[in-house]
């Protein structure tokens, strides 16, 4: 897809990774950005910094675990030809198996059925105007066990699950759902894991792997929207490595 002219909406775009994407959208010459988070200020420091790119930037301040209120909004967006699926949260203290119940439906809400809720409304809007591209961020944690927040790490594996069904999209709707999974990235998750800091588990973690920067990952993502050789379903893994970014493609066949 090119880019130029086109409506994007992100999701938790007032920092990291969504900021990131955002940034580089208003560079490719997206028309107008949808700017979607709670953090209220963090999201008017992205659409000064859209806007000063040339895009109109609209912020809108949403709490992705009230799903009346993400089901309202993307419902009254109407055209929208990219979306990024980027918002996310880690479970934070207390970890499973101790964390209440109500905090157990939240991180799911936010992570995972939101996601679909929006990627399910603009899918269809998305038809309706010839097509369009979805990117969701999951995390190469989707690609195997081990990680210490079971949480995160479940509904990150629902999230690609959910990208790899919706494969038939492009064939069927000329809508491509890809995604992005990102290693190990320079953001402010890092500091929630464990309240204000990292949690101590994630202390090999954050030893033993290289940070990739946000910027790292938004560039996959545009290269995902750009590329439209890509099957529905695609997935790229962005990890860095003795200071080289790499990546990982995974490619997926729609199911008879």
């Amino acid at each position: 897809m090119d880019i130029k002219g086109k409506r994007a909406i992100v999701t938790g775009a007032a920092s990291g990774i969504g900021r990131a994407t955002a940034l580089m959208l208003a560079g490719r010459g997206a028309a107008e950005i949808a700017l979607v988070d709670i953090d209220g200020a963090g999201l008017e420091d992205s659409a000064r910094q859209v806007a000063a790119l040339g895009a109109h930037a609209i912020p809108h301040r949403l709490d992705l675990a009230d799903l009346a209120a993400v089901e309202a909004w993307f419902g009254a967006q109407g055209d929208v030809d990219i979306l990024h699926n980027n918002a996310g949260v880690v479970s934070g203290p207390d970890a499973f198996p101790e964390m209440p119940v109500d905090r157990i439906g939240w991180i799911v809400d936010v992570n995972l059925t939101s996601l679909v809720v929006a990627t399910q409304i603009a899918a269809r809007a998305m038809r309706a105007r010839g097509g369009g591209v979805i990117v969701n961020t999951v995390s190469t944690v989707a690609l195997g066990p081990g990680f210490r927040d079971a949480m995160y790490a479940t509904t990150k594996a629902g999230a690609m699950m959910f990208t790899r069904c919706c494969a038939a999209l492009k064939a069927d709707w000329n809508v491509r759902v890809m995604g992005v999974l990102p290693g190990l990235t320079d953001t402010p998750i890092l500091h929630t894991t464990g309240g204000d800091r990292a949690a101590d588990w994630m202390a090999p973690i954050l030893a033993n792997n290289e940070r990739c920067q946000p910027e790292d990952i938004a560039a996959a993502v545009i290269d995902l929207i750009e590329d439209d050789g890509l099957a529905g379903g695609d997935w790229v893994a962005v990890r860095r490595e003795q200071g080289v970014v790499t990546r990982q493609w995974g490619h997926e066949t729609p199911a008879a």
